[in-house]
């Protein structure tokens, strides 16, 4: 196997994922045909690889893209990235849709993590300062007002200052804001519109459209600050999986649908367990999935026009290669 482009003669690359095809960063692999190719990270074009050393290479991409939930396809294409940094371009049917759900399960980890921290530490100063007192002769003070002063510091720290939608002062939302906020979909528009209440005044401010989805994901990153449970999480994957399985062109408003019919209004605090967190999940798989649209339908454009060569080239080689094909497919038990 060569290990430079063919058009530019820049590096392919490496990768450590696929033993059977160490070369190239980015592989693309179509089961179907038995085809192979190093995508070249410089000039984009794709190298079509020598017919004995695709099919393991094949069954170990295949089995890779199936292994792995960072990834996102279109009708023909599909991209995933592994650990290692390797890409993986699958070129066929959409599979299953995955979500992006082990990414934000690292940061409900940290979230656990860090309130973790802070209860410890709340604990630790309650004893300092219930102690201090008594020793200095005052009457003894509950822990639990010590407790409640620790909490009321920490939101101050970590309050969420929101833009206001008429152009007002940014106002403070810390989390019995977050917990009060509402969002519904109207019932003559069908807008999604999400009120949060100011701290002081009584003011409302309504978020629609594109300002929604940017001040969204800090009331849900506010709500859901513990990180939930575990349970939880469960919860929320499994109705994100519903919702991705009817392919919603926006899997915000597929949740928000489900959950909360049209002109529905309550506390997010009174949705059910796991709502409010697949709702913070689906606003980040959104933008996931905007960020990467783009990259599918370069490379759906890249991919059809390394079909044509590849499909001369094929036919130029002999009948053993239809059984080779046969073989890989039978194992992978397609």
């Amino acid at each position: 196997m060569y290990s430079t482009c063919l058009y530019c003669h820049a590096s392919l690359g490496e990768n450590e994922a696929v033993e059977a095809m160490p070369v190239g960063r980015r592989l693309a692999f179509d089961e179907e045909k038995g085809r192979l190719w190093a995508v070249c990270t410089r000039c984009l074009r794709w190298n079509l690889t020598p017919f004995d050393e695709r099919f393991d290479a094949i069954e170990a991409c295949e089995r890779l893209f199936r292994g792995t939930r960072l990834r996102m396809s279109t009708d023909n294409v599909g991209l995933a990235r592994l650990r290692d940094g390797t890409e993986l371009v699958r070129v066929g049917p959409a599979l299953r849709p995955e979500l992006a759900a082990w990414r934000f399960g690292a940061q409900l980890a940290r979230r656990r993590r860090n309130y973790g921290l802070f209860v410890a530490g709340g604990v630790v100063a309650t004893v300092a300062v219930t102690v201090g007192i008594k020793l200095a002769g005052g009457a003894l003070v509950g822990g639990n007002w010590a407790w409640q002063l620790m909490n009321k510091a920490w939101e101050r720290v970590t309050a969420v200052r929101l833009p206001d939608p008429l152009g007002a002062a940014p106002f403070v939302m810390m989390t019995p804001q977050a917990r009060a906020a509402r969002i519904r979909v109207a019932r003559d528009s069908g807008e999604t519109v999400l009120e949060v209440s100011a701290k002081r005044g009584g003011r409302v401010a309504r978020y629609e459209g594109a300002r929604l989805r940017d001040v969204a994901p800090k009331v849900f990153a506010r709500l859901n600050r513990t990180g939930s449970s575990r349970a939880n999480e469960r919860r929320a994957v499994e109705l994100l999986e519903r919702v991705a399985e009817e392919r919603p062109g926006d899997l915000f408003a597929g949740v928000l649908r489900r959950v909360s019919p049209a002109g529905y209004s309550e506390p997010l605090n009174k949705y059910a367990a796991g709502t409010a967190l697949a709702l913070e999940m689906a606003l980040q798989e959104d933008r996931e999935r905007v960020a990467m649209a783009g990259e599918l339908l370069e490379l759906e454009a890249a991919w059809r026009e390394a079909e044509e060569l590849a499909n001369i080239a094929d036919s130029l080689v002999p009948s053993s290669v239809d059984r080779a094909l046969a073989n890989l497919k039978e194992r992978l038990g397609r």
